[in-house]
């Protein structure tokens, strides 16, 4: 006679719960030493078509008439030329404009103090936009060694 043993068949398994913690661990890892490229890409490499600009040898290049100075003080008051009297943004929109009629190639030096707000040079800056005017000078001095 033959005795049967109730013995449990086991089954082979795998825990894989380390094999998670170390996939995580080397996820982390690659993340952390991971670099970003952030410089923007240089128009030039990425160019489709290679072209060589067409030169002249006549050109002739425009050159200011008449050069105006604006100044821009401490106190963000706005002066054109050596006069005393500050000028308010449409008061001197209009002389640069009659300026403009007689002379269209004008060029203007902004003068600023170094103690006026970034904000006041802008704005005497953005006048000068308004009214067209591509010959746009900013005027600094040299520090001696």
């Amino acid at each position: 006679m033959k005795i049967k043993r109730n013995r449990k068949k086991y089954e082979p398994n795998l825990d894989i719960t380390s094999l998670i913690d170390v996939v995580f661990l080397l996820l982390v890892f690659l993340l952390v030493t991971m670099t970003f490229n952030q410089t923007p890409p240089d128009p030039t490499e990425e160019a489709i078509i290679d072209i060589e600009l067409a030169s002249a040898a006549s050109v002739e290049s425009e050159k200011p008439q008449e050069t105006l100075t604006v100044l821009v003080s401490e106190d963000g008051r706005i002066y054109l030329e050596n006069d005393a009297v500050p000028h308010a943004h449409e008061e001197l929109k209009l002389l640069l404009t009659e300026k403009l009629i007689t002379s269209p190639t004008l060029a203007v030096n902004v003068r600023a103090d170094h103690r006026a707000t970034h904000g006041q040079v802008v704005s005497a800056l953005d006048l000068l936009k308004s009214l067209k005017i591509s010959h746009v000078n900013l005027v600094i001095e040299l520090k001696k060694e």
